[in-house]
Formats: structure tokens, C-alpha cells, sequence
């Protein structure tokens, strides 16, 4: 039986055994064939006795059979890092995962892979630096990787797919798995335009421990990172650290000095991050030769009525109170909520909870 059906045996154990400890038994015993033979393998890397009795449980072929209905039945693949498919700049990174089990189909390994990150609970300025940086790279064939988590993860994902992009999400728990809940609907059009992954077997739930061991994963298949939003104790943070263990690029988006929620990306930049504010940075940051990238607007800025374009141009990705709007532009109030309903119907700019008003990427 090929090598490959006991790395899937062996990926299985996850979570019992941590990946650390699955590649020490590999590199101990040889091959996954042997660690499934050896009988010694829990005084080898100091297993528990739990994770000895989940071994013992599943040592046999039948346990393989099953699993292996359970993935067709749900249509997941695995990829061992002895299968060509695998990504090969994940092989380089140190721990990388025996395997990966994924739902979609996995993007070419010559495709340019940039990963898109920031804080679950972000600004609308987070989420708008997310999109406005995914969609452009997407559309000029760069693959946008994210963790699928709420609010700058799910935009990222969202910007990839607007314009047939391919994103990949990787996840902390099985890919079967929809996690957060909400996000079902992202979840089967990242599968239709991409793929989702998981060093963890189907059936997997998430555990909070699982989240920063499958950071190293979001970073070892980028070529860079971009960090959206993040405040200084954001666990964002945790990914640009194994970014930087695996020489990695980090990228940073500037955020406004007041914020708390950019005094992580703030402080990136100061640490010597690279500063980003649009598609090209990235692709010059990471030395990517340029397709055609177009920022995307429903309507050309030169079709706008003077005293639209006074709106438009007094607006920027941070929101703007209608009071302060109509200060900058000393518009008659009447005249300003015609001017702004009209930008918003443009796809311009953005209506926000308490007559707040944004440029719209």
C-alpha cells in the first residue's frame, strides 16, 4: 500500500498528537508505514495516554477504509507532503503539516500567493483595506489566502471572489466544518472559486488552540502578509511572527493614529514592515511583475457633477459624519443628502450606521 495512505493515518491523530510530534515520529521512525508498525512510538515522543489509546484505536485499515468513504462522501481530498500537489512553499516552512486535507480545488503551485489578515473585530476602514487590496490583486491573478474568520478574514475572501478571483481559507478545525456559522454562504463560494483547507481530519470542531498552529499555515503559503487592521494585542500578530520565522514579506496597511485598532499595523510599519495602500505596493513590495490592475468604480469620476465631485473628493476610507461632510463642503443640507443618496446609488460611497459616509473601493 503506498506511503501516502499511512501519512493520511498519521494526519488523522491530529488533534491528539500535535503536528510537531507527528513530524518527530517521521523523522524517527523513517516512513509512515513504519510509525503505523512500530509499537513504541508513545514512549518515542512522550505521548499521553490518551493519544495512545486514540493510536491503538485506530492502528488498522479498516479505521483508513472509513475514513477514506467519509472524505469521498464529502468530496475532500488529501494532499501528504509527498504528493506533488502539495504547495510546495509550505514544505519549506519548519512543522509543516504531514498533509492537508482540502474542499475545492487547490490552486496551481505557480500561482503568486498573498495572504490578506487583520482583526476579527475591526473598523469598516479594516474591512474596506481588505477589500480594496484583495480585489485588484485577485483580478490580476494573485490567489488571496485568509482564515475565513469574522469581519477582516471574510472581506479579504469576499474582495477575492468579487471579480472571479481564487482565494484559499484555512481553517482551525476540519475543512467540513463551517466555522463561524455564519459565514455558509462564503463558505460554498470559496469551494466553487477556490479551496478550503485544514491540516485537521473531517469532523474536526475548533478549539482555540487550533487557530494559532493553523496560522503558520495561512503564512507558509503566501509569499507575503498583509496585515489590514490590527491592534497591538491582536492575534494577527501571532501570524506575522511565523511570517517572520519563514522569511516571509509583512506587509502593513497605515492606520490613523488615533485609532487603537491600527496601533498594531502602525507599529508593524515602525518595525520595518512594508507601508501599503494599493495593489501596486504589494506586487513592488513583493517584486511581482504587474498584470493589468484597475481600481474598480461603478462610475468614472470624470462623469461627476461638480458638486458630486466636491462630495466625493471631501471623503476618504475613514467615515465622515454628515454634519462634518456638510462643514467641508458648505452644502445646504437638503442639497448634500441628494448628492450623497445620488454617490451611493454611483457605488461611489458607502452609507454607514449613523449617518456615516465612506469612499467605497
Amino acid at each position: 500500500m503506498h506511503d501516502d495512505i499511512y501519512m493520511l493515518w498519521m494526519s488523522s491523530l491530529m488533534p491528539f498528537i500535535s503536528s510537531r510530534k507527528l513530524n518527530m515520529l517521521l523523522e524517527i521512525f523513517g516512513t509512515a508505514k513504519a510509525v503505523f508498525k512500530a509499537k513504541d512510538i508513545g514512549r518515542a515522543v512522550n505521548l499521553t495516554s490518551k493519544a495512545m489509546s486514540i493510536v491503538s484505536k485506530r492502528r488498522n485499515l479498516q479505521y483508513i477504509e472509513l475514513l477514506l468513504s467519509e472524505m469521498e462522501a464529502k468530496e475532500m481530498a488529501y494532499f501528504s507532503r509527498n504528493n506533488p500537489r502539495y504547495p510546495a512553499l509550505l514544505k519549506t516552512i519548519t512543522d509543516a503539516p504531514l498533509g492537508i486535507f482540502c474542499m475545492g480545488t487547490l490552486p496551481a503551485d505557480n500561482t503568486h500567493k498573498v495572504a490578506i489578515i487583520g482583526s476579527r473585530k475591526c473598523s469598516e476602514y479594516g474591512l474596506i483595506a481588505a477589500r480594496i487590496l484583495a480585489e485588484p490583486l485577485a483580478k490580476a491573478g494573485i490567489v488571496i489566502v485568509s482564515g475565513m474568520a469574522r469581519g477582516v478574514d471574510s472581506m479579504a475572501h469576499w474582495g477575492a471572489l468579487k471579480h472571479g478571483g481564487k482565494t484559499i481559507a484555512v481553517l482551525g478545525c476540519g475543512a467540513d466544518i463551517c466555522y463561524p456559522s455564519e459565514n455558509r454562504t462564503l463558505r460554498h463560494e470559496i469551494m466553487q472559486k477556490g479551496c478550503i483547507i485544514s491540516e485537521y481530519p473531517p469532523g474536526t470542531k475548533p478549539q482555540p488552540a487550533f487557530f494559532p498552529a493553523r496560522n503558520r499555515i495561512i503564512s507558509g503559503l503566501s509569499e507575503g502578509v498583509i496585515v489590514a487592521e490590527a491592534s497591538k494585542r491582536s492575534g494577527t500578530l501571532i501570524t506575522v511572527d511565523q511570517a517572520i520565522e519563514q522569511g516571509r514579506e509583512v506587509l502593513a496597511v497605515p492606520g490613523n493614529i488615533s485609532s487603537k485598532l491600527s496601533e498594531g499595523t502602525n507599529q508593524l510599519i515602525r518595525d520595518g514592515a512594508h507601508p501599503v495602500s494599493n495593489a501596486e505596493d504589494v506586487l513592488y513590495a513583493l517584486g511581482i511583475s504587474p498584470k493589468e490592475i484597475k481600481q474598480n468604480t461603478t462610475e468614472t469620476k470624470s462623469h461627476l457633477a461638480p458638486d458630486e465631485k466636491q462630495v466625493y473628493d471631501s471623503l476618504d476610507f475613514v467615515p465622515k459624519s454628515f454634519d462634518i461632510l456638510a462643514e467641508s463642503t458648505n452644502l445646504e443640507s437638503g442639497r448634500l443628502h441628494f448628492i450623497c443618496t445620488s454617490l451611493e446609488i454611483k457605488g461611489l460611497i458607502k452609507k454607514l450606521p449613523g449617518s456615516r459616509f465612506v469612499k467605497n473601493p
